[in-house]
């Protein structure tokens, strides 16, 4: 199966949130209405995308303390999106997800929701299609904050 429409758009949506691109999220978000995604599975895609975001960072705030020597102080709370189970895991939330995780280099989330989207029969070429779209938009993000200097 390959990717729908709908589903690229709900990736870039995410992808563009994650990699913090408000231009790439303003053509993302027109595009998925033309592909006739509901506002409901708009705001879970930018949901779980933003959640992964959160995670990651998270993730290396707890590495760059244990780096000087500190612990992490706040207790480690993690979203659905992102908790290590996969229940209520579906198709676009592990594609969102996997698009998120490399929209923001967090090899952790990647690998967790690579696997998940396995799980719910995300086949390896699907996930190749994500990850390039995620690629794409980073690039688009750094491009147009480079183009500031």
């Amino acid at each position: 199966m390959s990717l729908t429409t709908k589903e690229k758009e709900l990736v870039s949506v995410g992808a563009s949130l994650a990699a913090g691109c408000k231009p790439c999220t303003n053509y993302h978000l027109r595009a998925v209405r033309k592909a006739e995604a509901s506002d409901e599975e708009i705001e879970r895609a930018m949901s779980h995308a933003i959640a992964v975001r959160d995670n990651a960072r998270k993730i290396m705030e707890r590495h760059g303390l244990k780096l000087l020597g500190r612990k992490f102080r706040r207790p480690v709370e993690e979203d659905a999106a992102t908790a290590g189970s996969t229940e209520g895991t579906t198709r676009i939330r592990e594609l969102v997800c996997v698009a998120a995780a490399f929209a923001v280099n967090c090899t952790s989330s990647a690998e967790k929701h690579i696997e998940a989207a396995r799980g719910v029969g995300v086949t390896d070429d699907e996930i190749q299609a994500v990850v390039d779209i995620a690629r794409f938009i980073r690039g688009k993000a750094d491009s147009l904050c480079c183009k500031l200097i």
